[in-house]
């Protein structure tokens, strides 16, 4: 996805879960309480368009206690609390994920070095078979030449390692979840101590949406997850 294309996915998520909690916010009797959503999510809105995302954020982490204590309480239904919490989680991590992208774009290492020309054009390689060690020490272009390719392997393993982490760690939690049959929120957090209460509910919404778990419960510490059964032809 484009940066831009990522904006566009941002304001848009925002702008429906300010819509949903305004909704939301017109059902509940509280007042104060229901003054408050509508205070954060034009508070979510704003940044979203004005691309402050330290701010959105920051909205989001108390929207989503917010919701959390409305669902817990029935100001609003465990149902339509999941499914607002769920949209928070991809939000989030889109927001992670495009600030993330960002600060590695902020260091040009080219402004670093000179940009001097090289005394003598090193003779070119030859690729026709696979240079030993003995090779890339007479010829000093074949070291150099390995050297690059590794750095070249090393960059796209490390583009690609949040991915495999992301996968790791959904895999450890089916297979806590397949081995204990009903599992909750805390068993998870226990599995993965390091990992961020927020990064697991993103990770369990993510499974969720793949039809790989279900959430079965009313909501709050009722909640517990199994693997999906799946249907026999």
């Amino acid at each position: 996805m484009t940066e831009s294309g990522k904006d566009r996915f941002i304001l848009t998520k925002s702008y429906e879960i300010a819509y949903a909690m305004f909704r939301m916010a017109g059902q509940i009797e509280e007042k104060d309480f229901s003054e408050r959503l509508r205070a954060l999510a034009g508070s979510l809105l704003q940044a979203a368009a004005g691309q402050d995302y330290a701010v959105a954020s920051n909205s989001l982490q108390m929207i989503e206690c917010l919701i959390k204590f409305a669902g817990d309480v029935n100001l609003i239904s465990p149902a339509n609390s999941n499914i607002i919490l769920g949209e928070i989680y991809t939000l989030d991590a889109a927001i992670i994920e495009y600030r993330n992208a960002a600060k590695n774009d902020r260091i040009n290492l080219s402004d670093i070095f000179s940009k001097t020309e090289p005394e003598a054009t090193p003779p070119p390689v030859m690729y026709d078979s696979p240079a030993t060690d003995d090779a890339a020490i007479a010829n000093p272009a074949i070291e150099t030449a390995s050297s690059g390719i590794a750095a070249m392997e090393y960059s796209a393993t490390d583009s690609a390692a949040s991915n495999v982490n992301i996968e790791m760690r959904q895999s450890a939690i089916m297979e806590r979840i397949r081995q204990s049959g009903n599992c909750r929120l805390k068993d998870i957090r226990e599995l993965l101590p390091d990992t961020s209460e927020r990064t697991i509910r993103y990770d369990l919404q993510s499974l969720l949406e793949k039809n790989l778990i279900e959430r079965v419960g009313d909501g709050g510490p009722s909640v517990f997850y199994r693997m999906r059964e799946v249907a026999q032809g």
